[in-house]
């Protein structure tokens, strides 16, 4: 239980995203009105809003049940896309594994001469054309990170566009008082990354200086984006759209975000769409409270 949100040590904001699953997750494992089948699937589901009849398989066999709305949570991870010497080179990381390396002191800031950041890598482009807005905000909270462990150590971000959107603008400003460079690039011109004794090497156009720069670093960061994890199946089983990136095909947009045409099915989380935990915590209060008005209705007519 928990999805991301467990691979997480910090937020932007200094929040402990960790502890705050833990504490729910012992709610939900101790609450007498709730049962957890881990290690399990959706077999079989048919029925509608306010009557369906699906089965769980599990480790210990088939298991029949009855429910009014179905919450589909299927979550997202990191995009595994393997480039620029990353699973090659020790000194390749995701902001992810930086991230959980820092937390748990294998990294030593004193010792490192530099390091960079590569943002939107393989996002917003051909392969992956949407915007994870996750992407930013985590290599600031890293950088800034990185300067408050070792104030004097070179941070540099390359950089399509900062989506620091809302309040989360001013963490790009600490950034960049913190002494963070950031150097900008755009499709024709994405920064190259070479290898010398293992380390790696960025080539990449300054557009202020009008030339190319080269960078030298201990650790090359790179910024993957989210992708939902597999829910062809269940959507299949639930009668429910997928968008074309994977994720789940909300009725509409504006008006019913967490609701898919089907009545009485719903979603929440990175299965929706990409976005950061506190956009995550709401979906998942609009689900559930979307849930409860089919749950609490007598008798329901279907449309």
């Amino acid at each position: 239980l928990g999805g991301t949100a467990m691979k997480l040590h910090y937020t932007l904001e200094g929040d402990d995203p960790r502890h705050h699953m833990e504490d729910l997750i012992e709610q939900v494992m101790k609450h007498p009105n709730i049962k957890v089948h881990t290690d399990s699937r959706v077999a079989l589901s048919m029925g509608r809003a306010g009557r369906f009849m699906s089965v769980i398989s599990t480790d210990e066999g088939s298991i029949p049940l009855q429910h009014g709305a179905t919450i589909l949570a299927t979550g997202g991870q990191e995009a595994k896309v393997y480039e620029y010497g990353n699973r090659v080179h020790k000194t390749v990381l995701t902001q992810l594994e930086l991230e959980d390396k820092l937390a748990t002191g294998q990294v030593d800031t004193a010792e490192l001469s530099g390091v960079a950041m590569i943002q939107c890598w393989r996002s917003r482009d051909g392969s992956r054309d949407y915007c994870s807005r996750v992407c930013c905000a985590g290599a600031l909270k890293n950088a800034l990170m990185l300067k408050s462990k070792n104030p004097d150590l070179p941070v540099y971000i390359f950089y399509r566009d900062i989506m620091t959107y809302g309040f989360s603008e001013k963490y790009y400003t600490q950034a960049r008082q913190a002494g963070a460079i950031f150097i900008r690039y755009d499709l024709d011109h994405k920064p190259e990354v070479s290898f010398e004794d293992a380390k790696p090497v960025i080539t990449a156009y300054d557009h202020i200086l009008q030339r190319p720069v080269t960078i030298k670093a201990d650790l090359l960061v790179l910024s993957s984006g989210v992708e939902p994890n597999e829910a062809g199946e269940l959507a299949e089983m639930f009668g429910v759209e997928l968008d074309d990136n994977g994720f789940f095909q909300e009725a509409e947009s504006k008006w019913r975000p967490v609701d898919f045409m089907k009545q009485g099915v719903f979603m929440c989380g990175l299965a929706r769409a990409p976005g950061n935990i506190n956009e995550t915590i709401a979906s998942a209060k609009a689900a559930a409270q979307r849930a409860m008005r089919v749950l609490s209705e007598k008798r329901l007519v279907s449309g």
